[in-house]
């Protein structure tokens, strides 16, 4: 989860830091404390728990922008409206998107949706992993266990820093992705670093060595 102040710049808008990219400090507007927890919320709201918070979630994973504001105003007491669009304009990674007053989470979901991004159009797609995990996904595929679509790197070097954050020797498994769109797997481009997909079986999986 990104954290750090949120800060207004009267040229930039919301940005996350102590200075905008124009060296401006701008006006205050939440600590870091408060950054996290509200992002924590939204996040469980927008991809895991909506019905915690009295949350009506379209197919599409929308949800009224309006009863988003009212069900966080009767959690904090110092939330304001203008945090809420603070938090999502903020936020580099673009976990979010706001459209015709309603909001959803970009990706990372584990209530069931039907996302309906543009098709992936790159031929092929990177998954990092753990060793341990390498040959287990040759053998049986790529498969969402927590969430309900699988994330793909659209990079060699994203793919890494992803699987980072779970090994310090990444195993790096390229994925078909043009060949398995032929053959009827889902995959949509959700932003330059991140694509969501169905379960991919290994027949359009190997590991690059």
């Amino acid at each position: 989860m990104e954290t750090g102040q949120i800060r207004m710049c009267p040229t930039h808008g919301y940005f996350r830091g102590e200075k905008c990219q124009c060296n401006q400090v701008g006006r205050h507007i939440l600590d870091e404390r408060r950054t996290t927890q509200l992002g924590k919320m939204v996040s469980g709201a927008l991809r895991h728990f909506p019905e915690k918070l009295h949350l009506e979630m379209d197919k599409q994973g929308w949800v009224d922008v309006e009863s988003l504001i009212t069900a966080l105003e009767d959690r904090y007491r110092w939330f304001y409206r203008e945090y809420l669009f603070a938090l999502i304009e903020s936020d580099v990674k673009g976990r979010y998107e706001i459209k015709e007053g309603k909001i959803r989470a970009r990706y990372a979901h584990s209530v069931n949706v039907d996302l309906d991004f543009p098709s992936n159009e790159l031929p092929e797609l990177y998954y990092g992993t753990t060793e341990e995990e390498a040959d287990r996904v040759l053998e049986v595929g790529l498969k969402s266990v927590n969430q309900r679509y699988l994330h793909l790197s659209t990079s060699f070097d994203e793919a890494i820093r992803v699987a980072k954050y779970r090994t310090e020797q990444p195993i790096v498994i390229i994925v078909n992705a043009k060949q398995a769109q032929e053959n009827g797997i889902k995959i949509m481009s959700v932003s330059d670093q991140i694509c969501l997909s169905e379960n991919i079986p290994p027949t359009f999986l190997e590991i690059i060595s």
